[in-house]
């Protein structure tokens, strides 16, 4: 990694948090290392990042760098979407759909995916035709 990158992301910089901790998720220039990764997306998220917030979400539901808490990723995720962060308001409909950090609800998941799919996550119109096929019997046909 960067000693120029470190520094600035050490020193609380958000963009900077932001690509360090990507890097760290995903390995590139050296290991994985969740945990560096979840403190640097907390930094930023501090400091009003809504991607940060939708990366610590997915961290909390995953417990990847942290201690798994299904609900406080779906708090995270739904500051993110609430901020406009299309992929939180579409993993946000996800874990209504499933039940997962929040209670099952299928009007809360079509509720999200609307969100996401207004905000140009074609996927989620994929996922509200599914939702209403398991919601609706008559429409499993």
């Amino acid at each position: 990694m960067s000693d120029e990158l470190t520094q600035r992301a050490d020193a609380g910089e958000p963009d900077a948090c932001m690509h360090l901790a990507k890097r760290l998720m995903r390995g590139r220039g050296g290991q994985r290392d969740y945990e560096r990764a979840v403190a640097y997306f907390d930094t930023a998220a501090k400091a009003g990042d809504a991607d940060a917030l939708y990366w610590l979400g997915k961290c909390y539901l995953k417990g990847l760098g942290c201690p798994r808490d299904p609900s406080g990723g779906v708090s995270c995720l739904e500051s993110a979407a609430r901020a406009g962060h299309a992929g939180a308001a579409l993993k946000l409909g996800t874990c209504f759909a499933e039940g997962c950090g929040a209670p099952q609800s299928a009007e809360m998941a079509a509720y999200w995916y609307r969100r996401a799919a207004a905000r140009g996550q074609s996927r989620a119109y994929d996922l509200l035709l599914a939702l209403a096929k398991s919601t609706n019997p008559k429409s499993k046909s």
